[in-house]
């Protein structure tokens, strides 16, 4: 109760603080973020440098667009999914803002939209905030379900030497090594992520965003 609470409170200040502050800008591009929606201030978009080139690529929760953007400038095809259609939207027009063409945007709940697709990489960056009550428009929030979801669906979602490239906070409620094990995936590493720039890192103060202890999870599809 204590934690819906807080959360009913900090939900429109990010919002106030998104309005006031409502670009950021990532290795140069520059990216708008809609109100309601999750704002990236983790350089998450760095997940991209553990997909090789040249791949198919399925971003789960795409939020801003932000993976999308940068996955689309390496990989052969992106496609995008978040169930928020203000997250969809928000994709869409910075993938137009950066004449990123080679992309499928959908609204789904989780795989829903691509059941039977498979790809070569499954990426994501999901919440932070360690809830587990589930919403569906703030479902940027519920941790606990999107990430064992994720987990959940990857393999049947992942070619035959497939990977999940997820973004996580190392001490998670929810270890992801023990969901891979539990869905037919195998662990490969963790690599620490600490590619925040200062500029970054100040644009995260209003937001009382700070460091997560974030490390890039792979893991490869089991046969």
């Amino acid at each position: 109760m204590v934690q819906k609470t807080l959360f009913a409170m900090y939900y429109p200040y990010c919002g106030l603080v998104s309005r006031m502050l409502p670009n950021i800008t990532l290795d140069g591009r520059k990216l708008r973020v809609l109100p309601g929606v999750y704002k990236p201030l983790d350089s998450e978009h760095h997940v991209v440098d553990f997909i090789t080139e040249g791949k198919r690529v399925l971003d789960v929760g795409c939020g801003s667009g932000v993976i999308t953007v940068f996955a689309g400038l390496k990989s052969e095809h992106v496609t995008a999914i978040d169930i928020s259609p203000q997250a969809i939207e928000n994709t869409r027009q910075n993938c137009q803002a950066h004449n990123i063409e080679n992309v499928t945007i959908k609204q789904s709940d989780m795989y829903r939209e691509v059941d039977g697709e498979r790809f070569d990489y499954i990426v994501s960056y999901p919440p932070l905030f360690e809830g587990s009550f589930k919403s569906d428009d703030r479902q940027w929030c519920t941790s606990s379900h999107f990430v064992e979801e994720l987990f959940r669906g990857a393999s049947d979602h992942l070619e035959s030497e497939g990977k999940l490239v997820v973004l996580l906070p190392k001490k998670f409620r929810v270890s992801p090594v023990d969901l891979s094990e539990k869905y037919g995936l195998e662990f490969e590493s963790a690599v620490p992520h600490h590619n925040r720039s200062i500029g970054n890192r100040l644009h995260a103060l209003p937001y009382l965003h700070f460091n997560m202890n974030n490390h890039v999870f792979t893991f490869h599809r089991l046969p």
